[in-house]
């Protein structure tokens, strides 16, 4: 395998990693939603479990290095990532206080 065989190949895991993790954020952002409207939202065992859910996304996605190779739409996801994971927080805390 040549580098730039290895560069497409890191590149590619890549992507797919940060797909695994915006689905990961819509589902979790489905699930805010659905217990904004319904009970469960306010009890304490679900709160800590989002929360915790959310820190560990957190973590991730905070650790992922820019790719070196990827293109201009790579590094506008991540960032897009980011931006998103920061406003469904928001919106967490906003609906565990009510």
């Amino acid at each position: 395998m040549n580098m730039v065989e290895l560069q497409e190949k890191l590149v590619g895991a890549q992507k797919g990693f940060v797909q695994q993790i915006e689905e990961a954020i819509e589902r979790l952002e489905e699930e805010i939603k659905e217990a904004s409207s319904v009970e469960h939202g306010g009890h304490p065992e679900w709160v800590r479990s989002i929360g915790g859910y959310i820190d560990e996304l957190h973590r991730v996605v905070f650790s992922i290095a820019e790719p070196r190779y990827g293109s201009e739409e790579d590094h506008e996801k991540i960032t897009n990532i980011r931006k998103k994971l920061k406003d469904l927080y928001a919106d967490f805390k906003n609906m565990a206080k009510a």
